[in-house]
């Protein structure tokens, strides 16, 4: 009976062993950066990593803009926005070093590409370029609209840190955006008006003078678990 009960515990603490070693593939992580993003719209981003061998994965996201960002009187849209991306990545000391097992600290570079759209409502104050009387100085508020999309294609380089079943990961994007902006009941006219000295649009702007492709940077950081 005593040597029954030894193999069976032997027989057990291998099958523990083995299962605490496996290589896990898969990844779920929230995109914490893009809770506060106000460069373009914040949004609740998750992702799903699988790993295609041991060097190589395809990591896919998606989120939901969570909180209307308005602050203006009249309303033309329901805000809402939505954002996802696809990413294959290397992860380059694997690949170098031909090192099948994950460590804590795995530094990847990938291709990104991604598509983004939103809706919101926005204001601008301005000031006529040539007033009627040149004594009074009038500035305008201006409510309108904004339909905003935007696609690309980055480089993304992080570094992905493991601790156990938690991940952290950190990293930078950066790449190529076309964006395409579209305004609703909109009164201000670059060429007749001037934006008031206090008010700024931030990065991002909501006018559709903004349209067209620019130099696009990121920065974000993942936190998650592997299964």
């Amino acid at each position: 009976m005593k040597r029954i009960i030894m193999i069976l515990i032997v027989m057990l603490s291998i099958f523990v062993y083995s299962q605490e070693s496996k290589e896990r593939n898969w990844g779920i992580k929230i995109n914490t950066a893009q809770l506060i993003d106000i460069a373009s719209f914040p949004t609740l981003q998750l992702s799903v990593e699988r790993k295609i061998n041991y060097y190589s994965s395809l990591n896919i996201e998606i989120g939901y803009q969570l909180y209307d960002l308005s602050n203006t009187d009249t309303i033309f849209f329901k805000e809402k926005g939505f954002k996802t991306n696809i990413e294959g990545r290397i992860y380059l000391q694997k690949l170098f070093n031909s090192r099948v097992k994950s460590k804590r600290s795995e530094l990847y570079a990938g291709i990104q590409i991604f598509y983004r759209e939103n809706q919101r409502n926005s204001f601008i104050e301005y000031v006529p370029i040539d007033p009627i009387n040149e004594d009074e100085h009038i500035e305008y508020l201006d409510d309108f609209g904004v339909k905003k999309t935007a696609k690309g294609i980055n480089l993304t380089v992080g570094n992905q840190f493991s601790f156990a079943r938690f991940i952290l990961e950190p990293f930078v994007v950066f790449g190529y955006m076309n964006r395409n902006t579209i305004n609703t009941d909109l009164d201000y006219d670059e060429s007749k008006h001037s934006r008031s000295m206090n008010h700024a649009l931030f990065l991002g702007s909501d006018l559709e003078s903004n349209s067209g492709s620019i130099f696009n940077f990121g920065l974000g950081c993942r936190v998650g678990l592997r299964f």
